[in-house]
């Protein structure tokens, strides 16, 4: 799980169970004495709980512990948890939606309420994932507590990876932080202003190719282009369908694309790839419910390929065919 470093051994160890300390329960009515009873009498052996090495508490297994006591050992299987102590009640939440007696829906709720206080940079979706709750029921958990808990401005997926809330804000930041100290390595911009160490990357490469580095997506806040320098901002404009045609039009009448084979085919390229919203529209509604997920899969893909095409060219326009870079 995201952000939990702490690891299980695979060894298995007898333990005094005066020596365990009970577990940070994600329970709020405690442990369940019919729970416990039932387990006492069914004389089945037990699976091996886990406690928290360093501080000795139970971190999964506190019914089969009292079982335990209840049948009059003095000793039970453990496996160890290894790893910082503010992780025991992550890991508690975890075991206890995964098996054993379910934790209800007060239990899972308050857990992620607690998550929320401790971990405000988790996303909903890695918090929803540890309580066994819906991202949107985490987000609206999230929402109600946002005055009393603080709120990251970034988020920590499943994944590990660092997102933004405010991709943009993220994204100026870093450029306030690199104007202020441009020998900041992408680790520092990363942890300073909460975006990922990719992102700082780019933006760093932008800022030095005189690019604008608040670009999203293709996109830039219409409030911040009045300040980019005027190549910046007219690249960074998606041409409307009736600016995309005079564009076709200009490029196929230019000598060194009609009369070259490879121009020819550029040609043709661009013209089978261009369609308009209401084009669009007539094709999602022709994809077949079963299909649209793979379809929207291979659009995403090409969608991917055309920006690195777009960001090449853009990257060609600015070196004159002598190969110097223009002057800004």
């Amino acid at each position: 799980m995201v952000a939990v470093t702490g690891a299980v051994t695979s060894e298995v160890n007898s333990v005094p169970i005066a020596e365990l300390r009970p577990a940070d329960s994600p329970r709020l009515a405690g442990e369940d004495s019919g729970h416990v009873e039932t387990l006492a009498q069914s004389g089945t052996a037990f699976d091996p709980i886990l406690v928290h090495r360093a501080t000795r508490r139970v971190v999964d297994g506190m019914h089969r512990l009292r079982a335990a006591a209840m049948r009059g050992e003095r000793q039970i299987r453990v496996r160890y948890l290894d790893g910082p102590e503010e992780e025991i009640f992550i890991r508690s939440v975890e075991a206890n939606v995964a098996h054993g007696l379910p934790l209800t829906l007060g239990d899972r709720r308050a857990a992620a309420t607690r998550i929320l206080a401790s971990h405000p940079g988790w996303s909903d979706r890695a918090i929803a994932r540890t309580t066994g709750l819906s991202p949107k029921t985490v987000g609206a958990i999230r929402r109600r507590s946002s005055e009393e808990n603080p709120q990251s401005s970034a988020r920590v997926g499943q994944d590990g990876r660092i997102r933004p809330v405010d991709p943009v804000e993220g994204r100026r930041a870093a450029v306030a932080l690199l104007t202020e100290r441009p020998e900041a390595t992408l680790r520092e911009i990363s942890q300073a202003v909460g975006i990922s160490s990719s992102t700082a990357h780019e933006v760093r490469r932008l800022l030095r190719q005189g690019e604008d580095p608040l670009r999203l997506a293709g996109r830039v806040p219409r409030q911040d282009r009045r300040a980019l320098p005027a190549r910046t901002a007219q690249r960074s404009r998606t041409p409307e369908p009736a600016d995309r045609s005079g564009i076709l039009e200009r490029l196929a009448k230019d000598p060194s694309l009609r009369f070259t084979e490879s121009g020819r085919l550029l040609l043709r390229w661009l013209g089978t790839h261009d369609f308009d919203a209401r084009t669009g529209q007539e094709l999602i509604a022709a994809v077949p419910p079963h299909c649209a997920a793979a379809v929207a899969d291979l659009a995403s893909s090409f969608a991917r390929e055309w920006s690195r095409f777009a960001e090449e060219l853009a990257q060609r326009a600015d070196v004159p065919d002598d190969g110097r870079p223009k002057a800004s």
